[in-house]
């Protein structure tokens, strides 16, 4: 009786951690199928947005991820251009969220990008 109590304890010791904290989704390797370059975001200083001029320090950019059979067309708005390193046909690493991309630059910074649509890959 004294074991089972034991190994009942040592066991719910063990698996506390697991249960008790969200498990982080791992980044996973990603390829980036297309890159879309946008005019910058409105410069908040400007009076209409129809007339606002654009704020030079910030790229937007279209980015069109797969990841395993998924993918994904991303909005992202980065203050370091990125033509280079999300060129088309490099990995990435990337994790998915609900309504966000998470992906790892080469300096280990990770940006958010908007999720704005996601489709079956084709099979090549």
């Amino acid at each position: 009786m004294k074991y089972l109590i034991s190994a009942v304890l040592l066991s719910s010791i063990l698996c506390l951690p697991a249960l008790g904290e969200k498990q982080k989704a791992e980044f996973q390797k990603g390829q980036i199928l297309k890159l879309e370059r946008l005019p910058g975001q409105p410069n908040p200083s400007g009076s209409a947005s129809s007339d606002a001029p654009l704020d030079p320090e910030v790229y937007m950019y279209n980015v069109f991820i797969q990841l395993g059979d998924t993918v994904y067309t991303t909005r992202l708005n980065t203050h370091d251009p990125c033509d280079t390193e999300y060129s088309p046909g490099s990995e990435v690493q990337a994790r998915a969220g609900n309504k966000v991309m998470y992906l790892k630059r080469a300096s280990g910074n990770v940006e958010e990008a908007s999720i704005v649509g996601k489709k079956k890959a084709e099979a090549n």
